[in-house]
Parts: structure tokens; C-alpha cells; sequence
């Protein structure tokens, strides 16, 4: 008697959910662009590092200029719900400062593209995405009762713009402590805002 061959198991459909899919996608570019720049990046590599097919990347992602721009504001969604999260509206000024200043750190390849983009004068503008998340902070410290009320938030924020390149810059020096860093950049910025950089003159030259 000729015994039943046995069916052949149906393959399994491997189901993508579009939104990991895209996140993937975008966290590989960030990687990428760490490592090549804006100018190295291709939608093939991208797709390649996040482990997706080239045909999938395209159907998030219309052209390389679309997913550069894409990268660049989601990463600056990831900051700003980081500070969301960790209850910063109501912080005090220095804790908001502190809190910028980590996640500066924690994600300095993704600053690092942000800062040098605005720096270089690439869609340079109050709604860039680094500007954004400063003049964010800058919209908290005001809340908090301990800054100025007629402060000119669009003038600080390239003031701010200038001194997070500088926090990026001391971060490569070597054996940076990132938390260190995180307190005296935070306590010199807090005294600059607060009291400036001049020591008060001396009771024997005022009036030279």
C-alpha cells in the first residue's frame, strides 16, 4: 500500500508594520549620517542596515531628500517627547537646562547633524529643527517664572544654537564624562544667564 505523501506546510506570510518598519528605517539613516554625512546617504544603504528591502524603503520614502528631511524630524520628535516625558514643563530653569544638555549628549551624532545643517546655512530658519527644540526650551524656562518676560526668543535661540555646537565640541575632548559635562556646561550657562561673565567692577574704579 503506498503510503500518503505528507503536504508541504504552508509558508508563513512574514507581516512588516509599516510604523517599526519606517522607524528602522529612519534610526539607520541617523546611523549613516553619523557616519558619512548628508552627502553619503542612499535610500540602498538604508534599507540595507534596517534590514528591509529597497522596494520597502520607497514605499516610505519617495527619494533620498524626502528621507533626509524625514531623519531630521523625527529626530527632533524623539528630543522633544524625551523632554515631554520627563515632566520638564514645570522644571525649574536649571533642570531644564540640565535635562537639554543630556539629551544633547545621549544623542550627539543625531545633535551633531542638526547643528552643523543649521550652522551651514541649510534651511536655516526659526522652524529648523534644532532651532525648534531650543526655542521649545526657551518657551519652558520663560514659564517657569525665572526668566525675563519680554525675553526675545527668536535672538537666544541662535544665541543657544551657538553655545549646543560648543557642548558638542567639548563632548569629543578626551575622556569626557557625558554627566559631567551635563553639570558644568549647566552651571556655567546657568551663571551667564543669570549674572553674566564680568565680575562686578571694583569700589575704586567705578566712575573712570
Amino acid at each position: 500500500m503506498r503510503e500518503k505523501t505528507k503536504s508541504a506546510a504552508p509558508r508563513k506570510t512574514r507581516i512588516r508594520n509599516p510604523v517599526q518598519t519606517r522607524a528602522r528605517l529612519l534610526q539607520a539613516t541617523v546611523e549613516l549620517l553619523a557616519l558619512k554625512g548628508p552627502d553619503g546617504l542612499s535610500i540602498k544603504e538604508a534599507a540595507q542596515l534596517a534590514k528591509v528591502s529597497r522596494g520597502v524603503a520607497y514605499q516610505h520614502f519617495q527619494h533620498r531628500e524626502h528621507l533626509l528631511s524625514e531623519a531630521k524630524g523625527w529626530i527632533t520628535q524623539q528630543l522633544i517627547e524625551s523632554m515631554q516625558g520627563n515632566g520638564m514643563a514645570l522644571a525649574a530653569a536649571d533642570d531644564v537646562m540640565l535635562h537639554v544638555a543630556r539629551l544633547i549628549l545621549q544623542n550627539r551624532d543625531a545633535a551633531t547633524l542638526l547643528i552643523s545643517d543649521a550652522i551651514a546655512g541649510r534651511e536655516l530658519s526659526s522652524d529648523h529643527p534644532i532651532n525648534r527644540l531650543i526655542r521649545q526650551s526657551l518657551e519652558r524656562l520663560k514659564s517657569t517664572g525665572e526668566a525675563r518676560a519680554d525675553l526675545d526668543i527668536e535672538v537666544l535661540s541662535y544665541i543657544f544654537l551657538g553655545m549646543t555646537s560648543t557642548l558638542v565640541m567639548l563632548s569629543r575632548l578626551p575622556d569626557s564624562d557625558p554627566e559631567d559635562l551635563a553639570q558644568r556646561f549647566t552651571r556655567e550657562l546657568s551663571g551667564f544667564m543669570r549674572q553674566g561673565i564680568f565680575s562686578p567692577p571694583a569700589s575704586g574704579l567705578r566712575g573712570r
